[in-house]
């Protein structure tokens, strides 16, 4: 008899939670400062640009650190990953607006 698998493969436990968790926390924290920079030349140049990119790291750290609450916060979901296209999309926006539009 031919045993029965399953065509999705399962996932392996996550060997280090701690490590993946202080890793997102890092991600995080690291996002913000960037935001942060991004916003101070924002306020001394007034460019919409910086205020952009602000925004998107401001995104980008708050959904990884929303990752955490996440029984399994290596994996994502929909919702994250929507997000995270969004922020994407609207930074690239940005930069056409920045080099088509505004001369």
């Amino acid at each position: 008899m031919i045993a029965q698998t399953s065509v999705l493969p399962s996932l392996a436990p996550i060997a280090h939670p701690f490590a993946d968790a202080f890793l997102l926390g890092f991600v995080a924290a690291c996002s913000l400062i960037a935001a942060l920079f991004f916003l101070k030349f924002w306020k001394s140049t007034r460019d919409m640009l910086f205020l952009a990119f602000s925004l998107f790291f401001t995104i980008q750290a708050i959904d990884n650190a929303a990752l955490l609450s996440f029984a399994h916060p290596n994996e994502g979901g929909l919702w994250n990953s929507l997000i995270r296209f969004l922020a994407v999309m609207g930074l690239l926006g940005a930069i056409l607006w920045k080099n088509v539009f505004d001369h």
